[in-house]
This record gives structure tokens, sequence and C-alpha cells, in this order.
């Protein structure tokens, strides 16, 4: 499903990531876990080209692009192929609740308005905003500006879901109602990479866990062996220091 060989970025003279090679199944839930600018956002958002890599070749569902000689209509192609869920949201601000899932019907999928409004209702009664179609972002909590992300992800109907961070915005109370729904949509056989810090969650719906720092990928294996008995030294620490908070 997702195949990722020898990805390489600079920003300027900074390596931040070093030769990646990652797979994932199809239907498969892998976290990936770090410290704070180990490199993992990084990596999300070079597998669907938001970062174009500096070398090395992305591949999901057959479709493989080489970075380095990638033509826009690569890069479309790939992009196509995920949903991502951002940690800032990323909803417009003028456009109301049911515009903001829409939109990508429309724009990039090319439905017609009638049908596209039809999913996109649905789409936001599966995430329990049935009652929020007429709000606009400004009118709704962050919880539920994120929970607007994630119905828009899912009315692209993509071949994987990638969510880069989306609790870190919200307040405390409030990040149960967006993990709650990311494990339903989990639990309905999508192929997801998500970058947490939340590990409780990561350990609860991942099939894999990823541990990355300074670019690298550390380790890497089911939840129940990297959390109960990690084979690296600096995984163990984190996860220790981690969860003891």
């Amino acid at each position: 499903m997702i195949k990722v060989e020898n990805i390489h970025k600079y920003f300027d003279q900074q390596h931040v990531l070093k030769g990646i090679n990652l797979s994932v199944k199809k239907g498969e839930v892998v976290s990936i876990l770090g410290p704070s600018g180990s490199g993992k956002s990084t990596l999300l958002r070079c597998i669907n080209f938001l970062e174009s890599p500096t070398s090395g070749i992305v591949e999901i569902n057959g479709k493989k692009v080489n970075s380095e000689s990638a033509s826009k209509k690569d890069i479309l192609d790939v992009r196509t192929l995920t949903g991502m869920v951002f940690q800032q949201y990323n909803l417009f601000k003028n456009l109301t609740v049911l515009q903001n899932v829409m939109i990508g019907l429309t724009s990039v999928k090319r439905i017609n308005p009638v049908e596209a409004k039809k999913k996109s209702i649905e789409i936001l009664e599966k995430v329990g905003l049935q009652n929020r179609l007429n709000h606009y972002p400004v009118q709704l909590s962050g919880g539920q500006q994120q929970r607007v992300g994630i119905a828009r992800a899912l009315a692209l109907n993509p071949e994987v879901l990638l969510f880069d961070e989306p609790t870190s915005s919200l307040d405390p109370e409030l990040v149960d109602e967006v993990l709650t729904v990311i494990k339903d949509v989990a639990n309905e056989g999508n192929t997801m990479l998500i970058v947490t810090h939340e590990l409780n969650f990561a350990r609860e719906i991942s099939d894999r866990i990823i541990f990355m720092e300074d670019g690298l990928i550390l380790e890497e294996g089911s939840a129940e062996q990297i959390f109960s008995n990690p084979s690296v030294e600096r995984t163990k620490k984190f996860l220790s220091k981690v969860l003891r908070k």
C-alpha cells in the first residue's frame, strides 16, 4: 500500500530525514512516535509531497514516484490517494462546516454539488456533527474543528489517511472526542499513518509502532512489543519518561 525507499530531506544544510525506508500494508494502522524534531511530521508531509523529498521514492497503491524526477502530475496523483489531517485544522474560515467538506469533492473529485452535499452530510453525521452543518469554524470548539478536518479527509475516500499530531492543538478536555473518532475510522479498516504523542492511544489503536529520532527510524515492531519490551535503549528511555508524565 505505502512504500518509502531511502527518503532524504534537507532544509538548506539541515539533514532532517536520513534515508527512511518504510512499508505500510493495506488496512494497517501505524503510529510514529519520537521526540520533537525527530522528523516525524516531515516524513508524513514527504509521503504526500506537501514537502518534496530531496531524494528517494514514494509508492502508494502501485503509484511510484521518484522525488528527483517527479512531475506535477505525479505529485497530484499521489496526493489524490491520500487524505491529510493537520495539527491546525486548516479549515476555510469563510465556509460553513458542510462547505468545508464539500469543496474537495467538487473541486478535486469533480462530483456534482447535489451528490457532494449528500455524501458530505453522511460523513459529518459519522463524526457527530450533523447539527453543525451551517456553522462556521469560528463557531466551533477545537475538537469540533478537528472532526471537520477528519470528515474532509474521509470524504475524498483516500487509499491512506495521514494524521499529523491531530490532538496537539486541542485543550486536554477535547482530546478524547477526536481520538474516539479516529478509533472509529481505524475500526472500519482504513490504512492509517499517525504521528502522535498520545502514547496510550497509539498503543491501543496501532498494529505497528515506529520510533524515530534525529531523522532515523531507530526501532519498529508491534504495539505490544514496543511498549512492553523495546529492544533499543533510546526507545525505552523515551517511553518511560513520557508515560510518567
